[in-house]
């Protein structure tokens, strides 16, 4: 028996058997087979998967588009007990292997197509258990689109003796190593090679075989068919009362399914439909992120972050470079959540992680984003039944290597493992649990509250930078430009020089300081009429002599709890003044009661209160003229920076802060606040 992978690579025919090594679980090779099958006929389609199994693979098959799963194991589990799910598996109960029904599978594609061109279904692996998950690291299957599976199957073979040394990171202990097939998988090779020699025999001159198997397993098997090496290995598989099909949790399918499941819904909707053009992965990249956009613009619709066209622009530029550096054609989940959370933001993420892991046949997923100030998401009639069906039925749930059922667990192995996949983190800000929440807001005591250090020294670098860009922009006025002498005085008049360049001037610009200082800055976020949402309105005293004093309206911080004592607040608007003073509660003043709205109220107070002769006013639209005439009855003048010129992102961190329920709680609150 042979047992060294040939030199060069073998041809994917041998006599009247045409083969196409695939990855299972990966799209481009269910594309690549579709395309195959659709245009040549063939007489008999076998497939990597043992005879006692058939019965429910097709079973599983024809339940589609709802995702199941084949799970049988060596043991009946009614001779073992149950353990906690997500303990270690050394503790686990007796292993048990699953053939997911993937509907981007190479396999279960071609199945699809066999039953409704009725073409003959042979099942030829061994019946062997103890499958172990090879650790190949192979090319992006996407290049299949433009290279075809013979020339991908011709780049990727020496991959098979030789692996690459991929960019992992330091943490990494994943040491990719060459395919060397184990015994189990001698064994099935050989079994393969004589059941494909038998059916060759069988189907002689009147039509062609089409076999699918795992990548790394056709150089053996072909080398035995040319060989005339293959041995059948007589063996009885699981009893037929071992083996079920069960239905997957709609939490679980990102861990069974190859492809994200919102790829995987999406090419099941254009195989469904009347196109009969070939499926773009690239074009399901950009509806999942209009599907992001979508649910978050429904629980963040007021957020600063915005995923505008040029800021998804942006992602997928991003995404595309993150994409090449990783070798890869066509980005996966945690690139694209990565580039989300840098371009966009952390909730935009989440709501890209939510749409990712939709697929609706299978039920409804628990939303990692939703509002805060509702004790459960929101669901339609839809959603409402299939949640109640997934209660109802017993489905499986997976967690990594092992998995539950009925109360049942058990270290769990796919019969068709794909390419290598390595679980990479991205730390991303998640909403606590409802009942933690609920907890956290009834005992919080309402007679003691203070900030959060490292969010009062954002705010009070913003305040300094906004009252040096307001200087600059009162005395934008008086700016001027004259011809060189001796000095050059604020600068180069760039504009000047150059109309003046054939008489060899040279023109310098004059700034002159513009005497005064900023007093008081005020910040308006989003304006709030009637108060409705943002209904907190407080003054707090500064702690120390590098702190403003601060006057604001927000959301309540009790809506939304991030840890113990520690609630999170979206500012509507604030007023700071520096140096600090001590004043009355604005909101109290009746000196104030002329201001229509929280924001006029805001500057009336800071035109007031501070001593000095400027106050900065960054707002979306300009002050009303009645508090401008204000304004100059007090002898004080009004700078206003649109809310525009300043960065999304800075507002949008600078906006959201958090209320500790005492000076106590700083000690553990770095370990909520991200």
């Amino acid at each position: 028996m042979n047992h060294r992978i040939p030199d060069p690579p073998p041809p994917l025919t041998w006599r009247n058997i045409e083969a196409i090594p695939l990855i299972h679980g990966r799209m481009a090779f269910a594309i690549e087979v579709r395309r195959r099958m659709l245009a040549e006929r063939h007489a008999v389609l076998a497939l990597e998967l043992p005879g006692s199994l058939r019965t429910a693979v097709l079973s599983g098959v024809e339940r589609l588009p709802r995702v199941h799963a084949v799970l049988y194991r060596e043991t009946p589990p009614f001779l073992h007990g149950s353990e906690e799910f997500g303990s270690s598996t050394s503790a686990l109960a007796p292993s048990a292997w699953y053939v997911p029904i993937d509907p981007c599978d190479g396999m279960i594609e071609a199945i699809r197509i066999a039953m409704g061109e009725r073409i003959s279904i042979e099942f030829i692996d061994a019946e062997v258990e103890q499958f172990a998950e090879p650790s190949l690291i192979l090319p992006d299957p996407h290049a299949i689109h433009g290279l075809g599976i013979d020339r991908y199957f011709q780049e990727v073979f020496p991959r098979l003796k030789k692996p690459p040394s991929p960019r992992t990171s330091a943490s990494s202990d994943f040491k990719p190593r060459p395919y060397r097939p184990s015994k189990q998988d001698l064994v099935r090779e050989s079994h393969m090679a004589a059941r494909l020699r038998t059916l060759s025999e069988r189907v002689g001159n009147r039509g062609r075989i089409l076999f699918l198997c795992g990548l790394a397993h056709w150089p053996n098997i072909r080398a035995h068919l040319a060989q005339k090496t293959g041995e059948l290995h007589e063996a009885e598989g699981p009893s037929p009362e071992w083996i079920e099909v069960v239905p997957v949790h709609p939490n679980s399918l990102v861990h069974l399914l190859g492809e994200m499941p919102f790829s995987v819904w999406n090419y099941e909707q254009h195989r469904s439909s009347l196109d009969p053009g070939q499926h773009d992965p690239i074009l399901g990249v950009k509806e999942l992120l209009l599907a992001a956009r979508e649910s978050y613009l429904k629980v963040r619709k007021d957020s600063l972050e915005q995923p505008t066209p040029a800021a998804l622009r942006a992602l997928l530029k991003y995404a595309r470079r993150l994409t090449v550096t990783h070798s890869r054609l066509s980005p996966d989940l945690y690139t694209l959540v990565v580039a989300a959370k840098g371009v966009i933001g952390n909730d935009f993420a989440l709501a890209l992680i939510d749409a990712a892991r939709r697929y609706p046949p299978n039920g409804v997923i628990e939303p990692v984003l939703f509002d805060p100030k509702e004790e459960s998401p929101p669901k339609g009639e839809e959603e409402e039944e299939a949640a109640a069906l997934v209660q109802e039925e017993d489905t499986l749930e997976l967690q990594e290597d092992q998995g539950r059922l009925r109360e049942q667990v058990s270290k769990m192995t796919s019969r068709v493992p794909g390419a290598f996949r390595e679980l990479r983190r991205v730390r991303l800000e998640t909403p606590p649990p409802r009942v933690d929440r609920q907890v956290w807001r009834t005992a919080w005591n309402p007679f003691a509250s203070c900030s959060w250090p490292p969010e009062d020294v954002l705010i009070e670098n913003l305040r300094s930078y906004v009252s040096k860009r307001s200087l600059a922009m009162a005395g934008i006025d008086r700016v001027r430009t004259e011809r060189f002498v001796a000095s050059m005085m604020d600068g180069l008049a760039v504009r000047e020089t150059i109309r003046d360049l054939p008489l060899k001037r040279l023109h310098v610009k004059v700034e002159p300081r513009v005497p005064g200082r900023v007093g008081a800055v005020v910040l308006i976020f989003e304006e709030d009429d009637d108060g409705t949402k943002y209904p907190w309105r407080m003054t707090w005293m500064a702690e120390h002599k590098e702190e403003s004093t601060l006057s604001f309206y927000a959301t309540n911080f009790l809506d939304h709890m991030a840890g113990p004592g520690i609630g999170r607040a979206i500012y509507g608007g604030c007023m700071m003044i520096f140096p600090p003073i001590l004043i009355e509660d604005i909101w109290e003043d009746l000196r104030f009661e002329r201001a229509r709205r929280p924001s006029e109220r805001l500057l009336l107070a800071a035109l007031y209160h501070t001593e000095e002769r400027f106050v900065a006013f960054v707002s979306a639209r300009p002050p009303a003229p009645e508090v401008k005439m204000a304004a100059a009855a007090m002898g004080k003048h009004i700078v206003h920076l649109p809310l525009t010129s300043f960065s999304s992102r800075t507002l949008e961190k600078i906006r959201h802060f958090h209320v500790l329920n005492g000076k106590a709680v700083r000690s553990w609150a770095s370990r909520y606040i991200r």
